[in-house]
C-alpha cells in the first residue's frame, strides 16, 4: 500500500477512482453515475457484435455470479475459471472479485494433452470451486473425468447461474490487500507459480497503465490477447471499467488465424489503444495482404503498445512501413516492459513520443559494458528502448553476483521496487527463493524483485538485453527449460534422465528452440535416432504448442556440468554455436524452397489432397520427405499451434472448403485428414446443388 501523501488515489479527478479499494468500488460507482455507459463488447469471429455490457449490466450479472457463489464458498476461497474466450469469462472474473474470492484465471484443458497445466495449478491453489460453461463441464467429464477424480470440486456453470437474484449479493468486506487474484507464469508445465495479486495491485497497475498510455473516457480498446495472461487480463480487460471507456475484444484464435480482422475491427471501431507481443506485430507483416486492407484506417490508434517479449526494432520499423499508407506511423508504437510478478507494466515511454533505439558495440555488451557505435560498425547490435517507470516503481540495474549496483555504462540485472511488485507466489514462504525481498546495501527501506532479465539504463530509460535465468519466451509465452527437458527425457527410453539442456537461439531474429540431450550408453550401437527425433518433435508441439529448430543427440557423460552436478546450459548453448558438443546424430529444421502455389486449386481428389498435405509439412515444418509417413500423427513433425493456424488459412484458401482449426491440433495423421477432408468437400457439393 502506498503512503497517504504518495497515494495515487488522492485527490484524484475521477471520483470513481479516488475512493476506491477495489475494482468492485470502481464498477459500483460506475454502475450508478453512468448505468448505461458501454464497457465491453465481444466479437465472436472479429467481425460480428455478439454481445454489449454496460456499467450497470456488468455491475448486475457480477453480483448475480457473486450471489451464487457466496451460497457454496466463503471469502477467500480460491475460484479456478475455466472458459472459452467471451463475455462470460469477464462476468465471472469480476463475480470472483464481488463475493470476496480469489479468481484463478486458465483455460480448459485440451483432450491432446498428457499433462494439462490446469490439474497441476488446481492442486496449487487448493481449488474447491470452478466456474465454467456447461459444454466445457461436459467437455471435462468425457475426457478428464478420471484427472479430476482426484480433486474435491464444486462445479458451477455460468448457465445455472440466475442473473436475477443479484440484488441478494451481500456485499464482502473487501480490504484492498486482500487477494484478487492468483496470475499463473504462463508457459511452465512443471511447477505452475501462482502470482499473488492484491485488490490494490489492480488498481495501481491499472492506474500506471492508464498514465503511461494517455488513457481517458474517449478511449477505445481492441484486443485480441488472451484473458488469462497478465497482458490481456490487467493490460485490457481491466482498463476499460477503471477509466470508464469501452474495451473491445475477440478471440486470440481469430486473430492467429487472420490478423487482418484485428486491424479492420480497429478500422471499423475507431480503436484508440492495441497491441501484443512482438510476434503479433511480425505476425501481421507476414500474414496480411495489404489488398485485405481496402478502406481500413488505422489512424485512430493512438497507441500500438509492444511488450512481454523482447521488442525488436526490425519488427516495429516493419509493421509501420508496411501498413504506413493505413494510417499506422512510429508515433503510435509504444514499446513497454513489465511481467506478472509486478503485476504487468514496469516501465513505459510517454504515449505519442518518439521511440529510443540504441546501437551498441557487439564484443564490449559480451563483457557487459555498454558502448554506444553507429550503424557503421563491424559488430553492433540494436536495442529498443522501453521507457521509464512510473509512480513509485523504481528499477535498478545491479551485478547479479555481488547484488552490488552496476556502474552507469554497464549491463545489470533488473531488480524492481514499488507498490505493483507482487508479494510472492501463492504458497511459496521463502520469497529469497523465489527473486522477491532483496534489498540493496544503499537503499536498505526498499524491497526488490530479482527479475532475472538483463538490462542497462541510458538516463531514465530501460533497455532489456537478455536474460540470466533460464526462461525462455516464445511468441509472448514462457517456457521453462526443465519442463522441455522432463517432457523429452520421458518420450523415449533411449534418452538419459537429468542430462539434457534446452535453451533458445536467434534464427532469422526469431527466437528458437534447441535441445541437447545425452543418450544412454546401451543405446549408442543401435540408437533410434529418427525415432527420437519424431517422438520429441511430437511431444514438444503436444504439450508446448511450439516446433523446435534443433535437436542434438550427445555421448553419455558430456553434457556440461558444474562441479555440484548442475546442467550448465549457457555452456551447453555456447557449445551448441561454436560447434564444440560431443554429437552422436542432430536434427535441424532445413531451409526449403516453396512450390506449394505449384498446386492449383482443383477438385480434391485423396491423393491430390496427400500429396498437398505431404508438401506443405515438407516445406513449412522442414521435414525431409522420406520421413514423412501418411499414417503417423502430424504433431509428431512439430506442428504448434501457429503452424496449425497456418495450415489452417492455407489449405481452405487453397481447396475452398472449410477445414476447422481442431483438425489440425488433434492427434490426427495425413490419412486421416484426407478422410475428413473428402467428407466435407462431398458435403458442401451437396448442399451447393440443393
Amino acid at each position: 500500500m502506498m503512503s497517504p501523501d504518495t497515494d495515487f488515489r488522492t485527490n484524484h479527478p475521477d471520483p470513481a477512482i479516488a475512493g476506491s479499494r477495489s475494482m468492485v468500488d470502481v464498477i459500483r460507482y460506475r454502475a450508478a453515475k453512468e448505468p448505461d455507459l458501454v464497457v465491453f463488447k465481444f466479437l465472436d469471429d472479429g467481425v460480428q457484435l455478439s454481445e454489449t455490457i454496460t456499467m450497470q449490466l456488468l455491475d448486475q450479472k457480477a453480483r448475480a455470479v457473486a450471489e451464487k457463489l457466496q451460497q457454496t464458498g466463503q471469502k477467500g476461497d480460491r475460484v479456478v475459471l475455466l472458459f472459452p474466450p467471451g463475455m462470460d469469462y469477464i462476468i465471472s472474473l469480476f463475480g470472483c472479485f464481488y463475493a470476496g474470492m480469489v479468481a484463478v484465471p486458465a483455460y480448459p484443458p485440451r483432450r491432446n494433452r498428457s499433462s494439462n497445466r490446469v490439474f497441476r495449478i488446481i492442486e496449487d491453489a487448493g481449488i474447491s470451486l470452478c466456474l465454467t460453461t456447461a459444454q466445457v463441464l461436459k467437455d471435462i467429464e468425457r475426457n478428464f473425468a478420471a484427472d479430476f477424480a482426484n480433486h474435491h470440486i464444486w462445479w458451477i456453470t455460468y448457465e445455472e447461474i440466475d442473473l436475477a437474484r443479484f440484488n441478494l449479493w451481500i456485499a464482502p468486506d473487501l480490504d484492498e490487500d486482500d487477494l484478487a487474484l492468483l496470475q499463473y507464469t504462463s508457459g511452465s508445465t512443471g511447477e505452475p507459480k501462482g502470482v499473488m495479486i492484491s485488490h490494490f495491485q489492480i488498481l495501481y497497475n491499472s492506474e500506471t497503465i492508464g498514465r503511461s498510455f494517455g488513457f481517458s473516457k474517449a478511449s477505445v480498446g481492441m484486443n485480441w490477447l488472451p484473458i488469462y495472461h497478465d497482458m490481456g487480463l490487467i493490460g485490457t480487460i481491466m482498463q476499460g471499467p477503471y477509466f470508464g471507456f469501452l474495451s473491445i475484444t475477440m478471440p486470440p484464435m481469430v486473430f492467429l488465424q487472420d490478423p487482418a480482422k484485428w486491424l479492420k475491427a480497429i478500422s471499423a471501431h475507431k480503436a484508440t489503444i492495441a497491441g501484443g507481443p512482438n510476434f503479433a506485430y511480425d505476425h501481421c507483416v507476414n500474414k496480411v495482404e495489404l489488398s485485405q486492407l481496402d478502406g481500413v484506417d488505422l489512424s485512430s490508434i493512438e497507441t500500438f503498445f509492444c511488450g512481454a517479449e523482447p521488442v525488436r526494432r526490425q519488427t516495429l520499423e516493419a509493421f509501420v512501413e508496411k501498413f504506413s499508407n493505413h494510417g499506422v506511423n512510429i508515433g503510435q508504437i509504444y514499446p513497454c516492459y513489465g511481467m506478472a510478478e509486478t503485476v504487468l507494466i514496469v516501465t513505459g515511454g510517454i504515449k505519442g513520443s518518439a521511440q529510443r533505439f540504441v546501437v551498441l558495440d557487439q564484443q564490449a555488451l559480451n563483457r557487459g559494458n555498454v558502448v554506444v557505435v553507429n550503424e557503421q560498425h563491424a559488430d553492433h547490435v540494436h536495442f529498443t528502448g522501453c521507457g521509464h517507470c512510473w509512480l513509485d516503481t523504481r528499477v535498478r540495474i545491479v551485478n547479479p553476483e555481488t547484488g552490488v549496483p552496476s556502474g552507469a555504462n554497464e549491463v545489470g540485472e533488473i531488480w524492481i521496487s514499488g507498490s505493483g511488485v507482487s508479494r510472492g507466489y501463492w504458497g511459496r514462504a521463502n520469497g529469497n527463493e523465489w527473486g522477491f525481498g532483496y534489498r540493496l546495501a544503499d537503499e536498505p527501506e526498499r524491497e526488490y524483485f530479482r527479475s532475472g532479465d538483463l538490462g542497462f539504463m541510458i538516463g531514465e530509460e530501460l533497455f532489456i538485453t537478455g536474460r540470466i535465468k533460464d526462461l525462455m519466451i516464445f511468441r509472448g509465452v514462457n517456457v521453462y527449460p526443465t519442463d522441455v527437458e522432463f517432457l523429452v527425457q520421458r518420450a523415449h527410453s533411449s534418452l538419459r534422465q537429468n542430462a539434457g539442456a534446452a535453451f533458445s537461439v536467434m534464427v532469422d531474429g526469431e527466437e528458437r528452440l534447441v535441445l541437447v540431450q545425452e543418450v544412454e550408453r546401451n543405446s549408442m550401437h543401435n540408437l533410434p535416432s529418427e525415432a527420437i527425433f519424431s517422438v520429441v518433435r511430437q511431444v514438444i508441439a503436444q504439450e508446448l504448442e511450439l516446433s523446435i529448430y534443433a535437436i542434438l543427440l550427445l555421448r553419455p557423460g558430456s553434457l556440461p556440468l558444474t562441479s555440484s552436478g548442475k546442467i550448465q546450459r549457457r555452456v551447453a548453448k555456447y557449445g551448441y554455436l561454436t560447434g564444440n558438443l560431443q554429437v552422436i546424430e542432430s536434427w535441424q529444421q532445413a531451409a526449403t524452397a516453396d512450390n506449394l502455389s505449384a498446386f492449383v486449386p482443383h477438385t480434391p481428389t485423396p491423393d491430390h489432397l496427400r500429396e498437398w498435405l505431404t508438401q506443405w509439412i515438407h516445406q513449412k515444418l522442414h521435414i525431409p520427405l522420406n520421413e514423412i509417413e501418411a499414417d503417423k500423427q502430424i504433431t509428431a513433425y512439430g506442428l504448434d499451434s501457429l503452424a496449425a493456424v497456418s495450415l489452417e488459412s492455407e489449405i481452405n484458401n487453397h481447396f475452398g472448403n472449410y477445414w476447422h482449426i481442431s483438425m489440425f491440433m488433434m492427434d490426427t495423421s495425413i490419412n486421416q485428414l484426407v478422410i475428413e477432408g473428402m467428407r466435407i468437400y462431398t458435403e458442401e457439393t451437396k448442399l451447393e446443388k440443393n
